[in-house]
């Protein structure tokens, strides 16, 4: 199975487009409010982005999950 970075799913995530009206419909015939749950997962992200710099705040330099956390946040900026 394969993997997508972390940081690729968030860049992704900026990127969205907006829906198409068959999307749109599918979603709404389904229950399901599309606009509503793409705002809520960029929402996330940036509720994500506040904790990661958080954490890296206090991580030191040598840490090796600071790279890690920093090409995370570069993703979200």
């Amino acid at each position: 199975m394969s993997t997508t970075p972390s940081t690729t799913i968030v860049t992704n995530l900026k990127n969205l487009s907006s829906s198409t009206a068959n999307t749109l419909r599918s979603g709404s015939s389904e229950g399901i409010d599309m606009a509503g749950m793409i705002s809520l997962a960029v929402s996330k992200a940036t509720e994500l982005k506040i904790c990661l710099s958080l954490i890296a705040r206090v991580v030191d330099g040598g840490d090796p999950n600071l790279q890690t956390l920093n090409n995370i946040l570069a993703s979200l900026s």
